[in-house]
């Protein structure tokens, strides 16, 4: 009898800007899967649509499709590609991107090609899909599963006559301790992703499932809070097996909601840093911090020390955001011995603040940007709020009683054309509440584009911060002098810059996903992002000043008129310091050119952490000093291969814009005494 084929696919856009990690989710349906049927069924895994659609080709019997918000619009056009090629093909879908509620199942399935939606965890959900079709095997699949009414766990379709909801009981068999589910890593159904020489992908470690808490914009948090685990003998082997296996260098990220949450998770970041140290060969470890466990956080810290990115999500200061957003029960009073923790790692730890949440003030957000700094964080990531379908933020009552209203924008690099069939992703973001304006959000993106400027990208500025926090104008004040436009007379090009910028941050954004396709799909716009990518706004912003020296001057001249006007004792100095802030970068083309300045002495003494060699006192009696670039060759090698590979100089701004996602100090260039 002919098996039943199925393909499985957790689907990423494939420009590859980004580290993209392992198909976890559908290794872990499938490992259930044959352990459940055994040789009954025949299965394979893809990642990327072009591997995809040649597979459909051959057509199986079963599509199967993870669903998140980053690739929504890929999967339709993949099910109609699927239904081209052979319209009998059974397409079940599953993953959190959609509504819990009965109604919301239900408007889902009416506005989305899928035959199928499991609901909840997918393993044996999945499972008993595909038991019942062994149960009628052979049949036409459409006409037995959504013909019948038959009811399955977790499983959820619209009867094919009446068209109403057909939903099973709501059963998670992963709330047994351990769960059940067998490795997928140990099973080798993930081997070839630990052999990619193209690209590889990020190795996912799942230790826990569940969250305990009900954080209002995620849909992470269970039904019922339950924090479940899986064996831990096997999570070890698991973490065995990748570095043993993996034919590269990697990232490492271990997916649980709190790690840090449990006793042993001690014991697995024990095992992570051992094989670290043994294989040489897991760069960095990412984990998702445990909230109300810094004791056990900080100790996590010091095990995996260099290779661990010290990463706490406050999200927002504000007691009263938080309380509207379920965070009310998050302590934040133990923050600084985590952060001191982090630094005596010689890590700079940085936090994530969302931009904006209920309740949300401009003011209120810039004193969150000034409270990270103040309690030791070396930097924030800030982002818009996504609606997530699934999380409680999204739901209608909650936009109702928060006054939310929102846009959508094109999610950078989730884009592309398969099969003929172009396709743009969408995020939908908040852009006003009760508390926030629409304009409050637009000034804010002009304030966090200089925050990252100067404070996270590596751009030469950074000592311009650090002398005019050290003489008492506060960075976050400084950062505020410049949210506004320049003198068009003092600043054309910066002028014009900035005019640009805040129309485009206002273009970026439709009322809704219809109205963005109905431009971005037209064909020659499309073509135009397929062929010079679609830009980062901050990052394109870094990009100019780092393409262009004379811009960059004009910038840092800015940014030291503003110091100027708050210390103008310090006027003659802090124009020898943006000197130097201007020639603190590689100069494109990236040739290795050294270079030369001469500073005062008073000069030199206040840019002490970012001269390498601190011999002055050799300098004799002059009352000037030679301060030389040094040329890094393995640094401008990096820089030029990551050029050619993304795009080449005839995309420049975009090549360079994916470099500083990877690494947002490789721009800077040491200096020394000559």
């Amino acid at each position: 009898m002919k098996k039943v084929r199925i393909l499985l696919a957790d689907l990423v856009h494939n420009r590859h800007y980004y580290d993209y990690g392992v198909p976890l989710n559908i290794g872990y349906v499938t490992a259930r899967l044959k352990q459940r049927v055994g040789s009954a069924v025949e299965t394979e895994l893809y990642k990327f649509p072009d591997d995809l659609i040649e597979a459909l080709k051959t057509s199986p019997d079963i599509l199967a499709l993870s669903n998140y918000d980053w690739n929504v619009n890929l999967n339709k056009a993949i099910i109609k590609i699927t239904k081209a090629i052979n319209p009998d093909i059974l397409i079940i879908m599953g993953g959190p991107s959609i509504r819990k509620s009965q109604e919301g199942i239900r408007q889902f399935l009416l506005t989305h090609p899928v035959d199928m939606y499991v609901v909840n965890e997918g393993e044996d959900g999945f499972c008993g899909i595909v038991e019942y079709i062994l149960s009628k095997w052979p049949c036409n699949l459409k006409k037995t599963i959504l013909g019948d009414g038959v009811r399955l766990p977790n499983a959820a379709y619209l009867e094919s006559e009446t068209r109403q909801l057909v939903l099973g009981e709501a059963v998670d068999t992963a709330n047994e301790n351990p769960i059940p589910f067998p490795s997928p890593w140990l099973s080798g159904l993930l081997d070839t992703y630990l052999n990619e020489s193209t690209f590889p992908l990020t190795p996912i470690v799942e230790t826990n499932r569940g969250c305990p808490y009900q954080c209002t914009y995620c849909e992470r948090g269970g039904r019922n809070g339950l924090i479940r685990v899986f064996d831990l003998d096997t999570v070890i082997e698991e973490l065995r097996y990748i570095v043993k296996k993996a034919k590269y260098k990697f990232q490492l990220f271990l997916v649980d909601a709190n790690f840090g949450i449990l006793p042993r998770d001690v014991a697995i970041a024990e095992e992570v840093r051992r094989l670290s140290n043994k294989y040489n060969n897991i760069t960095r470890v990412f984990i998702n911090n445990a909230k109300n466990n810094i004791e056990r956080t900080v100790e996590i810290a010091k095990i995996l020390g260099s290779i661990s990115v010290p990463d706490f999500a406050v999200q927002s200061f504000n007691k009263r955001v938080l309380k509207n957003v379920g965070r009310a029960n998050i302590k934040l009073d133990s923050l600084v011995q985590y952060i001191s923790v982090a630094k005596s790692n010689g890590h700079k730890p940085y936090t994530d603040l969302l931009l904006g949440l209920p309740g949300e003030t401009k003011a209120s957000m810039i004193e969150n940007i000034k409270m990270a700094r103040d309690i030791g964080f070396y930097n924030a990531q800030y982002g818009d709020i996504r609606l997530l379908p699934g999380s409680p933020m999204e739901e209608d009552g909650y936009r109702k009683k928060h006054g939310i209203e929102s846009r959508f924008r094109v999610i950078p690099s989730a884009y592309g054309e398969y099969g003929g069939e172009k396709v743009i992703e969408y995020e939908e973001c908040i852009r006003k509440t009760n508390t926030m304006r629409e304009e409050d959000y637009v000034d804010l993106r002009l304030f966090i584009a200089h925050e990252y400027l100067l404070n996270y990208f590596e751009l030469g500025g950074r000592p311009l911060v650090e002398f005019s926090n050290k003489y008492g104008f506060e960075r976050t004040d400084l950062i505020a002098s410049l949210s506004r436009k320049p003198s068009e007379n003092d600043y054309p090009h910066l002028s014009k810059y900035i005019d640009k910028y805040i129309a485009n941050a206002k273009d970026e954004w439709f009322e809704s996903e219809d109205e963005a396709n109905k431009y971005y799909l037209q064909d020659d716009v499309f073509e135009k992002i397929m062929n010079e990518g679609f830009s980062k706004l901050n990052y394109e912003y870094a990009a100019e000043l780092i393409i262009n020296p004379h811009f960059r001057e004009e910038f840092m001249r800015w940014v030291g008129g503003n110091i100027k006007k708050s210390l103008p004792d310090k006027s003659s100095i802090v124009d020898e310091v943006v000197h130097f802030c201007v020639q603190r970068v590689y100069r494109s083309p990236f040739d290795g050119v050294r270079r030369t300045i001469e500073l005062s002495r008073e000069a030199v003494d206040e840019l002490d952490d970012f001269i390498c060699d601190k011999r002055i006192g050799d300098t004799g009696e002059s009352s000037k000093v030679i301060i030389s670039f040094g040329v890094d060759e393995n640094k401008v090698k990096f820089i030029n291969d990551e050029i050619a590979r993304h795009g080449g100089v005839e995309n420049l701004s975009l090549a360079i814009q994916v470099i500083l996602m990877k690494n947002n100090k490789v721009f800077a260039q040491e200096s020394s005494l000559a």
